[in-house]
């Protein structure tokens, strides 16, 4: 007995010593974690045995799965999933996280585990209101004063903390409190996943860095326990809003910095419905439009991208605003990153697809040098037949993008992380299509989410002054000819869409209809008085347009003056008698004026068309000439700079004609 009391009180002493808190800093660190519970062994034991006792039905069933011959992706993987599911919610908030983070690794679990872990919902009882009370008076001293009027009950609860309403100056606002020892509890849970858990998956032949996946979890999950990081990553994307055309319809909901602590989030209050049970029903597809643009404008242009885009984070404010909440998973895509997904999306619609294998390598989906063992498994054919399905013709209304990411998962699970993977930043993008459609198919059955990707890519391309930006852009309209500046014409269609995508983002939530013409002229001159790449290849096109057409006219006026005699017209011995530009390249037409001429044609079709010219109705065409015409007078100090520009372009290509043998 005495020896028992002095082990205790050996065991007891051993406790206190090492770190006073797993993570010392607040910031996830697994080495000062192994070194607090390693000086606890009780409670790690404890907690083992009932994660161990909880499981148990779960691993009783995959064994019985096992013995009837049946693997993890057997005929009942999806029971197994739907599972997997509740055991989570069960074990606590770490591992929610966890599933949720694993419900973008198709490469970790059978596709029907990772499909019910994307449904994966936080059932999770309130925490006393008077705990609530007293984390907010200890977080945030005097100032907790200020807060009135706070909510007896929450309105709203989850694994890691829960919402009361209160006012703060007498506006009101969301006050979410973190759960009590949350922080503790989850350093328990992720240490028995890094320490004991991957490594046995690993032994067992999970693929790729498993111990390192933990590691990005929890570096994650604990990130999420920080609140007053989660409101400097709203205030960011207010910030980067403000200064793009998104402003003013998309936001985040003001943070009340000196009511917000690491334990306590002060927000605005807003009167929001979420997209998938708001009563404006016939709104929905529009603002689903919306999120994806912004989704789009996060991914490429920001960099600052929001990593939980669920239903309930997604919000129809009162005045037709979208608000995205919840910032408190985030992650940053670097420049370079963001160029190439630009330059990725132009190599498949221009079907260049022989430069696809390295933009899978730039992009993270392939390991370096892994470029022919990708095209092996299939990846790029997949991605040709979607792309070429659309290039077919009649938009993107019956394209599937659910099931193409179905099988990009399931491209991932046969290949293995060591030839294929996803790159979690592409997961939650994909995540987002997905819960995007699905409140969009909810009101309208033809809802393409894909087709509202195309208005965010267009805009970027042609505002972009970066090289590789500019690059895209003549890969997009030019396709195998962008490199021959002497032969390249613009693809008519390519083109339209590109214009119907840009005109599309700027009115995201206004109709084309009256004073098209206006915005148009206005669009136009905005894009061509300064010198951009995309004005430098617009003023390209435009001035060879113009000469293909001076060239068809004079052929024209040429045959319809007569023949003089020999090969020899009336008006052209009139105006050449010595016949020294008899054959001249600049009087003649070729292959690429021809084929300038008919994209110019098909873009005047194209241009009648989104402006709403009513049938070629001559009274309408009249008000739009006019409405045009007045509206390029009152900028006519910038239609003078953009004559100058086509007029130099022009002058550089006779040049260049004159040179050609």
């Amino acid at each position: 007995m005495r020896r028992l009391i002095v082990a205790l009180l050996v065991a007891v002493a051993w406790s206190f010593g090492g770190p006073a808190k797993p993570y010392p800093t607040g910031a996830y660190d697994a080495s000062s974690a192994r070194a607090y519970f390693g000086r606890r062994p009780l409670r790690v034991a404890a907690r083992s045995l009932e994660i161990l006792w909880r499981s148990a039905g779960f691993g009783a069933a995959l064994a019985g799965d096992a013995l009837a011959g049946d693997g993890p992706a057997g005929p009942r993987a999806d029971d197994r999933g739907r599972e997997l599911t509740d055991l989570l919610v069960a074990l606590g908030p770490a591992f929610i996280k966890i599933g949720q983070s694993a419900s973008v690794r198709s490469d970790l679990l059978p596709p029907p585990y990772v499909k019910a872990l994307t449904l994966l919902q936080e059932d999770v009882p309130a925490f006393a209101s008077a705990e609530a009370r007293a984390i907010i008076a200890a977080e945030l001293g005097s100032a907790a004063s200020k807060l009135r009027d706070v909510s007896p009950e929450p309105v709203a609860a989850a694994s890691l903390g829960q919402v009361h309403r209160a006012t703060w100056d007498g506006r009101p606002v969301a006050v979410k409190v973190q759960r009590p020892d949350v922080e503790d509890r989850v350093a328990l849970d992720m240490y028995l996943v890094r320490e004991f858990a991957a490594p046995l998956a690993a032994s067992l032949g999970a693929p790729g860095d498993v111990v390192g996946i933990a590691d990005a979890w929890g570096a994650g999950l604990v990130g999420e326990l920080d609140y007053e990081a989660e409101g400097a990553n709203a205030a960011a994307f207010g910030e980067k809003l403000a200064a793009s055309s998104l402003d003013g319809r998309v936001f985040a909901p003001a943070v009340v910095a000196d009511a917000t602590s690491r334990r306590v989030l002060t927000t605005e209050w807003v009167d929001g419905e979420r997209l998938d049970e708001t009563g404006a029903r016939d709104d929905v597809p529009r603002l689903a439009s919306l999120a994806m643009n912004s989704y789009m404008w996060m991914m490429l242009d920001s960099g600052l991208l929001h990593c939980d885009p669920h239903p309930g984070n997604l919000l129809r404010a009162p005045d037709g605003r979208l608000c995205i909440l919840d910032w408190g998973l985030v992650t940053q895509l670097d420049e370079d990153l963001r160029l190439t997904l630009i330059e990725h999306v132009a190599h498949l619609v221009a079907r260049d697809y022989a430069k696809v294998p390295g933009d899978l390598v730039r992009l993270g989906f392939v390991p370096e040098g892994g470029e022919d063992a990708a095209a092996d498994a299939g990846v790029v054919d997949l991605l040709t037949r979607a792309y070429s399905k659309r290039a077919e013709g009649g938009g993107f209304a019956n394209f599937d993008v659910p099931g193409l990411i179905d099988e990009l998962r399931g491209l991932s699970a046969d290949a293995g992380a060591a030839i294929f993977q996803i790159p979690p930043y592409f997961a939650y993008i994909a995540k987002a299509f997905a819960t995007l459609e699905g409140i969009g198919l909810g009101v309208d059955p033809d809802y393409s989410i894909l087709n509202d990707t195309l208005p965010y890519i267009s805009e970027r391309m042609l505002s972009d002054p970066s090289p590789r930006a500019a690059g895209a852009l003549s890969t997009f309209v030019f396709g195998a000819a962008k490199d021959d500046a002497r032969a390249r014409v613009l693809d008519a269609d390519r083109v339209g869409s590109l214009l119907d995508g840009a005109r599309r983002y700027a009115s995201t939530d206004v109709a084309v209809g009256g004073g098209g013409a206006e915005r148009a002229a206005d669009a136009i001159l905005d894009l061509l008085k300064d010198d951009t790449p995309a004005s430098r290849l617009v003023v390209e096109q435009v001035a060879l347009a113009l000469g293909a057409r001076t060239r068809r006219l004079w052929a024209d006026a040429r045959r319809r003056s007569g023949g003089a005699g020999g090969d020899r017209s009336v008006l052209g011995s009139l105006v050449d008698p010595l016949g020294l530009f008899r054959g001249s390249k600049l009087v003649t037409e070729d292959d690429r004026d021809a084929a300038a001429l008919d994209a110019a044609a098909k873009l005047a079709a194209l241009a009648s068309e989104l402006l709403g010219d009513a049938g070629g109705d001559p009274a309408d065409q009249r008000a739009l000439a006019s409405a045009l015409a007045s509206r390029l007078w009152a900028r006519r100090e910038d239609l003078s700079v953009v004559t100058r520009r086509v007029a130099a372009e022009s002058a550089r290509q006779t040049a260049d004609r004159l040179r050609i043998k």
